[in-house]
């Protein structure tokens, strides 16, 4: 009886120890992909888009910002100056307003035409 009680406790610790190492490692690796993929999908973006100087401003989260405000500012009938202080740099401040004009735009011309 011992000794099968003292082989299942040495099976036991086995079991616990290449449980430990199997999560150790996949710990490590996940780690080690998630690094590796930040440095893969954000440098490169960031590097394009500082390249050709004016990512296309449809794709911009100012621009779309805009189109929603400009938007709300229309159908309210609110004829006031865009907001673009929400948007720290000026590229995002121009794409804003422009996506601000075009939503302003949009709206008057489907006032008009009604």
């Amino acid at each position: 009886m011992k000794n099968t009680f003292s082989n299942a406790r040495g099976a036991y610790w086995i079991a616990i120890a290449a449980a430990s190492l199997t999560f150790t490692t996949h710990a490590v690796q996940g780690a080690r992909s998630v690094k590796e993929s930040q440095e893969i999908s954000v440098k490169p973006q960031a590097a394009s888009a500082a390249q050709s100087g004016a990512p296309d401003r449809l794709l911009t989260a100012a621009y779309r910002d805009g189109l929603y405000v400009g938007k709300l500012a229309a159908q309210r009938g609110e004829q006031r100056l865009a907001p673009v202080g929400r948007w720290a740099t000026q590229i995002d401040r121009d794409a804003f307003l422009a996506g601000y004009e075009q939503a302003s735009l949009e709206i008057a011309e489907v006032t008009s035409e009604n």
